[in-house]
Parts: C-alpha cells; sequence; structure tokens
C-alpha cells in the first residue's frame, strides 16, 4: 500500500503540467514543477507520462497474418484436392492467372467467393 505523504500529488501535478504543455520535456517540467514547490526527477516523470498515455495493443500473429502478402509456393507444394480427384492437371500458366485473378479480387477470400457465386450462377 502507498504511503500518504501529506504532500502535494506529484503524479497529478506531472499529469497537468502535460496537459497545458503537451510538448514539455522533462527536465523542463522537473524544473518549472520545482519552482512549485513539487520536487521530482526527470526519470520520474518519464514514468508517469508513460503510464498515463495509455497503453497500445499488440498485434497477435493472426492479425499480422491477414495483412502479410501472400507467400510464394514452394517447389514442393501438394496440388490442389480437387485437382488431384479430379484427374485435372494445374499447370503453371493456370497458377499464375489465378494468382493475378486473386490479386485483382482483392485476396484469396474475396476469389473464391467470385469463383463460389459463379459456379452458382453457371447451374
Amino acid at each position: 500500500m502507498a504511503k500518504k505523504s501529506g504532500g502535494p500529488n506529484k503524479s497529478q501535478a506531472i499529469r497537468d503540467y502535460y496537459a497545458a504543455n503537451p510538448n514539455a520535456k522533462p527536465k523542463e517540467i522537473s524544473a518549472e514543477l520545482k519552482k512549485a514547490g513539487v520536487d521530482v526527477t526527470p526519470a520520474f516523470i518519464s514514468t508517469i507520462r508513460s503510464t498515463s498515455m495509455g497503453k497500445k495493443k499488440k498485434t497477435t500473429k493472426t492479425s499480422t497474418a491477414k495483412a502479410a502478402p501472400a507467400k510464394v509456393a514452394s517447389k514442393k507444394a501438394a496440388p490442389a484436392p480437387a485437382a488431384a480427384k479430379s484427374g485435372v492437371s494445374v499447370s503453371i500458366e493456370s497458377l499464375l492467372k489465378a494468382k493475378s485473378m486473386v490479386k485483382e479480387l482483392g485476396g484469396i477470400d474475396n476469389a473464391i467467393a467470385t469463383l463460389s457465386a459463379l459456379k452458382r450462377l453457371a447451374d
């Protein structure tokens, strides 16, 4: 539990000063607050500033994976399941065309949705 000194609240004085002067440096704040009777170090001021600013959200692997560009398939990539079941071979040219279509449609999820809609129209 924190010890109560009965003196001024140093942390609140720092927050108030930053509210009035957002671009102030810790040394400047220390000097100004010392004139007002609040003795604080620049290191303490930096600590209060960083904790008062709030925490930034950390990115997770799933959110960064969505934003990352698609990886190029390795040479040992397995054939597509549909092509393997139907006995149809997929050429490199077809894969390159599909890749450009995916890029044009804004991602693989959009491409799949578009092809699904196209299949329903063809049936």
